[in-house]
């Protein structure tokens, strides 16, 4: 059996040098998402990171990024067996499945993951949303702005992160009366931890406030050379304009901060309705198919 242990913030330097080379991979190769949800494990074999995840009862690895592969995935299958766990591979790229058809045929059952599919936008159609299909997202930007015209965006910092938290509990309070079937736990919990270690996960993030008080931050870490994660955002839905002026000036400002940063990932819509609608109303540029393989 391998020795899976914690993930600690401590692994952050070899984990995220590591996954940053993992191109084109979604949010799930991130360190910081590996730290914040759920129990995620690591293991080394030959110096390549092996990663085991569970959430409540699901247990699956992530596809190895390096080394020979063939034999770290027999080392992950045996780990299985001894755990008596299901061997699954989870967010594997179209490539890494045909990959794996091509050397294991009649080994696994594939299933495409819909509501893990990464929402991933060229950073320059969030910053300015130009276009007719986004007209809509600017008519609630300038809304906005004329009602609240002395609004500021405010970087995150240390200081800054009890208004976000004080924020995060006010949402949760207002979403969980409004949706008492939606079990905000594990997103709380994760907030929470990202709250406590945002300069050691090497987040950044804003804050928008305007005379009436916060109305919304967001936050986030690059994963590749051209890639930024969005991990969180929050807005009061009734302010008119909250939600696409945070996205908007985000952008702006990870494009100022890092003019190589092609691409904001905005993560999964969990299956959720109303978050699905949300992040298909920006037209991504690329909706990042990921499929489970699983043990016959």
């Amino acid at each position: 059996m391998l020795n899976f242990r914690k993930i600690l913030p401590s692994d952050r330097d070899i984990l995220h040098a590591h996954f940053y080379q993992a191109e084109g991979h979604g949010s799930e190769y991130s360190f910081a998402n590996l730290f914040l949800w759920g129990d995620q494990r690591v293991a080394f074999a030959d110096s390549v990171p092996l990663i085991l995840s569970r959430f409540g009862s699901w247990y699956s690895y992530l596809m190895p990024q390096g080394g020979d592969r063939q034999a770290l995935l027999a080392l992950l299958r045996e780990d299985a067996h001894e755990r008596g766990i299901p061997f699954r591979l989870f967010g594997l790229l179209p490539e890494e499945t045909a990959w794996l058809q091509a050397r294991f045929p009649q080994t696994f059952a594939y299933y495409p993951t819909r509501d893990s599919f990464d929402y991933v936008y060229d950073i320059d159609r969030l910053a300015e949303l130009h276009g007719k299909k986004l007209q809509a997202k600017r008519n609630h930007c300038n809304r906005f702005e004329e009602t609240y015209p002395d609004y500021r965006v405010l970087p995150l910092t240390k200081e800054l992160l009890p208004r976000c938290a004080a924020f995060a509990e006010h949402w949760y309070a207002e979403h969980e009366q409004e949706n008492p079937d939606t079990d905000y736990t594990s997103e709380k919990t994760a907030l929470s931890k990202a709250f406590s270690y945002f300069d050691k996960l090497h987040m950044v993030g804003i804050l928008l406030e305007t005379a009436d008080g916060d109305v919304a931050f967001s936050m986030g870490n690059r994963i590749q050379e051209d890639t930024f994660d969005v991990n969180f955002e929050k807005a009061l839905a009734q302010i008119n304009g909250a939600y696409p002026i945070v996205n908007r000036e985000f952008a702006r400002r990870i494009r100022a901060a890092c003019p190589e940063i092609r691409f904001l990932n905005r993560e999964d819509d969990m299956g959720l309705e109303g978050l699905r609608r949300a992040k298909e109303s920006y037209f991504p540029d690329l909706l990042l198919e990921k499929t489970v393989a699983e043990a016959l």
